[in-house]
């Protein structure tokens, strides 16, 4: 690193969301004139040299889409940290169950492409004149998209995996592991042809030839969130039941394998969703150009038959709707933890702002007590109420309800295309983008699919901005998930080492209230004296009605009011219009002297 002036510095880093390159300056004041005009004052800034780090834009930018599929195997990746205990120890139960959960997840993508593809096979069998016979095409399909999947798993392991600093030694024999069950897997599937195997159990479809066929891919869903559930149940079957602090430590596991349930669920959902909206616009394109459809009735892997002028014959064009159920299960069970919580309870969640966030904190505070709660009698209520809708609608549903079901989940489908490959909906993308941008924090190591992490890149770009401004002392600024990449680049990295001084200030941090919570291998005492200690000041702000900002252990924690002084109720936001943040950086910029926030590096605060 290039030698230092004597100079000072602030670096401000951001938190998620696709925020805008300025969106860490001081919001600009905004005074309407009339209906016509707005007089705008420009924001403030700061005498001393300011620099802004935007991470989230250029991840969304390079990663695109993808980002967005490879989310449920993101999902996946998280829960491996979530299962680790301090000093980076796996126990051997939970990491065989976490690697059946990812190939369960894996596997299923496989199914999927499967049937995406067998959806455009009967479409297109008639017009093309392809023969329907078990030697036509459809052995290839499973075998093609097996091929596929493990080759980009290999491509995965070669420009993402194997060039991160950490987690390549345990990804490597990881992502073997998944290439191998797909290449496996994907044989199978072409040799037995599941789908073809006659039973008049369910779940099976009549064909054309009146003839009951396993519905393979339904059968398969039900099978793999099955196994998968059981799978979550085992870590609690085996502990003894227990309060408190019992409650407390068994929340990160019951986190991960939740995590590892909704990502099942969510790819199921999402895939049943692009096969109908595909299967809907190829049989519209088929028939508009006079194509004869179903001449002869092709073999098939894993997609029963159901006929195209039928909407919603097809079993899995309705599985969304039976994760809606199971979504409803587990937040009826949720309200009524909450509703017999003497503390908590459910009323401030329907009053005023101030006390709607103020109550949310306390939740998030709570979280990891309340999960070991919600979860497995969430899960039991939710699957419940699958199995239910499942016998009560099988050969039942009809009718304009039916239509209506139908009509709403293309509907979504339609939401989910336009989301994804087209990023309109932008509200929705936002969400999804905030999630994602949480998860990717983590680089990739349980599952080989997962998304790739910003976080080694993003602290790269912070020392080089350092050393390009070249000061001596840099305070270095983040608010929320920003303020986690700014404390792990302190405990972590020495990529800041060459300054004089660096003081870390961080708002709005989720450090504790979910980072030391849920990753306890990570974020242990140990680690935040550590970034105390490689800090010459750390300052820590946060609200009462930040759902996610906390005290934190090692740092001067300063609760600011809320509402301001404008009677504006913040929450989460306006960290950087604070007076209080200003203030300090600024008593930092000229030397430390007048902030009263500044501590000893090393002296823990006892917060």
């Amino acid at each position: 690193m290039p030698a230092r002036g004597d100079g000072f510095a602030e670096i401000r880093v951001h938190g998620v969301g696709e925020q805008e390159y300025l969106s860490s300056i001081t919001s600009a004041r905004v005074t309407r004139l009339n209906p016509w005009a707005e007089a705008v004052d420009p924001p403030l800034l700061p005498r001393h040299r300011l620099s802004l780090i935007n991470w989230s834009r250029s991840n969304r930018r390079r990663t695109g889409f993808l980002w967005y599929l490879a989310f449920p195997f993101t999902l996946a990746n998280v829960a491996g940290r979530m299962l680790e205990r301090p000093g980076h120890s796996t126990p051997a139960s939970s990491g065989v169950l976490l690697q059946l959960g990812s190939l369960l997840l894996t596997l299923s993508q496989l199914a999927w492409l499967v049937v995406l593809g067998e959806t455009v096979l009967e479409h297109l069998a008639g017009p093309l004149g392809v023969p329907g016979s078990a030697d036509g095409p459809a052995r290839g399909i499973p075998v093609a998209a097996a091929t596929a999947l493990a080759a980009f798993i290999a491509y995965r392991w070669m420009r993402v995996i194997r060039v991160q600093r950490e987690a390549h030694r345990r990804g490597r024999p990881v992502a073997f592991l998944h290439a191998g069950a797909l290449l496996g897997a994907g044989t199978l599937l072409a040799l037995t042809l599941p789908a073809e195997t006659t039973v008049r159990a369910w779940p099976s479809t009549a064909g054309p030839d009146a003839v009951h066929r396993l519905d393979a891919m339904a059968l398969w869903i039900v099978v793999s969130l099955g196994a998968l559930i059981l799978l979550a149940a085992a870590p609690a079957l085996r502990r003894p039941a227990g309060a408190g602090a019992t409650r407390r430590s068994a929340a990160p596991e019951g986190a991960a394998f939740g995590l590892l349930l909704l990502a099942l669920f969510l790819m199921h959902s999402v895939n049943a969703l692009v096969r109908m909206l595909l299967d809907g616009l190829l049989g519209y394109v088929v028939r508009l150009f006079g194509g004869q459809e179903y001449d002869a009735r092709t073999a098939r892997v894993l997609l029963a038959w159901d006929d195209p002028l039928d909407a919603g014959d097809s079993r899995l064009d309705l599985f969304p709707l039976l994760a809606l159920i199971a979504l409803v299960g587990l937040a009826l069970t949720a309200a009524g933890v909450l509703l017999l919580d003497r503390r908590l309870g459910l009323g401030p969640l329907f009053g005023a702002r101030e006390a709607r966030l103020r109550w949310w904190h306390r939740v998030v505070e709570e979280a990891p007590t309340l999960l070991p709660r919600v979860l497995p009698a969430g899960t039991a209520l939710g699957a419940a109420g699958m199995g239910v809708a499942m016998v009560l609608g099988e050969g039942r549903l009809g009718g304009p309800w039916l239509a209506l079901t139908v009509l709403l989940l293309q509907l979504a489908g339609a939401a989910v295309v336009l989301t994804l490959l087209l990023g309109q909906l932008r509200p929705v993308q936002e969400v999804l983008g905030r999630a994602a941008d949480a998860a990717g924090f983590w680089p990739v190591r349980d599952h080989p699919l997962a998304g790739a992490s910003y976080r080694e890149a993003v602290i790269a770009g912070i020392e080089e901005e350092a050393a390009r401004l070249g000061p001596s002392r840099v305070a270095l600024v983040g608010y929320s998930q920003g303020s986690v990449i700014c404390a792990w680049l302190v405990a972590e990295t020495r990529a800041l080492e060459g300054c004089r001084e660096l003081h870390l200030v961080t708002t709005g941090s989720p450090l504790v209230s979910l980072y030391a919570a849920f990753f306890p291998a990570y974020f242990t005492p140990g680690w935040f004296r550590r970034v105390a200690v490689r800090s010459t000041g750390w300052a820590n702000f946060w609200r009462a009605t930040d759902p996610v900002g906390t005290p934190v252990p090692g740092a001067a924690n300063l609760e600011l009011p809320d509402p301001d002084s404008t009677g504006t109720v913040q929450g989460h936001g306006g960290y950087w219009n604070a007076p209080e943040v200003i203030k300090h950086v600024a008593a930092v910029a000229a030397g430390g002297r007048n902030s009263p926030y500044q501590h000893p590096a090393g002296r823990i605060d006892p917060t």
